[in-house]
Order: C-alpha cells, then structure tokens, then sequence
C-alpha cells in the first residue's frame, strides 16, 4: 500500500499534540461562504493538527466555531492589493479562477490556492513573497510542505533557516 503525502508528512512532524479537531460541519461552513470545496489533504492536515504552525514558521489556520464571522474572518471578500496586472498575476477569491489564502509566513509571505481546476484537490499552490514576487508549483498542500521540507520546488525567498533540523508542528494554544 503507497504512504500518502499526509502520512509522509506526519511522519516527519510528529504525532499531533491535539486529538478530535475533526468536525466536518466547521469546513462545510467555509465552503459554504466560499462557494466551493477546499482541498482534502489541507482539511485533513488541519483535522489532524489543528491551527497552529508548521515549524513555529509558517502558520495556518481553521474553523473551529463555524459562524459566519469566523468564516468572512479565515476567507475575506477581498480586492486586489495592486492594480497592474503585471504586480498581480491572479485575481482574489470570489473572482472566477481567484487566489484563496491558507497561510501566512514570519516573513510576510502569503500563501493561497489558485483555484482554476473544476476539482479542488487539483488546485496549484501560489506564493506571494512580502516584496512582491510570486512562486508557482503544482501538488497538494501535503506534497507542497514535503517539497519544502527536502529543498524541492520551493519558494527561493523563504526562509533558508526553515524548516528546521527536526520540524515539529506547534499547535496554536487556546486563550485562557
């Protein structure tokens, strides 16, 4: 039986800190407001470790109450940040085709899912570094944090620092 991108990476994080993050009703509550599905392998990933960052570097967030703030919160109606198209290559979500954030880096960084493909697990991985320029690449979200992870097809201006020696993934903690 062939290990998954999302067994591949587990293995390489760790067991999850947190357990039972997985309500399917919280992601129909985005994807409703979205308009759309999102990627499996992303919902799965966060079903597992829940928000939180990959290596205290690059963050990630997910619903955990399912109101309609919380999603307009985690999937904001937005607008281009520039207007010449050459600053911005896509249009933003609702747009046909739009970037869709899922990610955010120490550096300033975004990171989205260009949501051209009928299926979203067909999706590509975009990233707009913080001064401007844009990495594309094909794959999952698994397989995109994999690729990172062994120095692959990843974005030349993250952090060379990251991810570290012994990546682990540190779940957001919950305000007392």
């Amino acid at each position: 039986m062939a290990v998954t991108a999302l067994e591949r990476l587990r293995a390489r994080l760790g067991k999850p800190e947190t357990w039972g993050w997985a309500r399917p009703t919280l992601w129909e509550a985005s994807e409703a407001h979205l308009g759309l599905a999102l990627p499996s392998d992303y919902k799965a990933f966060l079903d597992l470790y829940g928000p939180g960052a990959v290596d205290g570097y690059l963050w990630l967030d997910r619903p955990m109450d399912g109101t309609a703030e919380e999603a307009e919160r985690l999937w904001p109606k937005r607008g281009p940040k520039e207007a010449d198209p050459e600053l911005l290559p896509w249009p933003f979500h609702p747009e046909e085709g739009g970037l869709i954030e899922w990610g955010s880096d120490e550096q300033g960084n975004s990171y989205f899912f260009l949501a051209l493909e009928p299926g979203p697990d067909d999706w590509r991985i975009i990233v707009q570094g913080e001064s401007g320029g844009w990495f594309e690449t094909a794959g999952t979200f698994t397989e995109f944090i994999l690729r990172c992870f062994e120095w692959i097809d990843r974005p030349p201006f993250i952090s060379h620092r990251w991810p570290g020696k012994k990546p682990r993934y540190h779940p957001l903690k919950p305000a007392e």
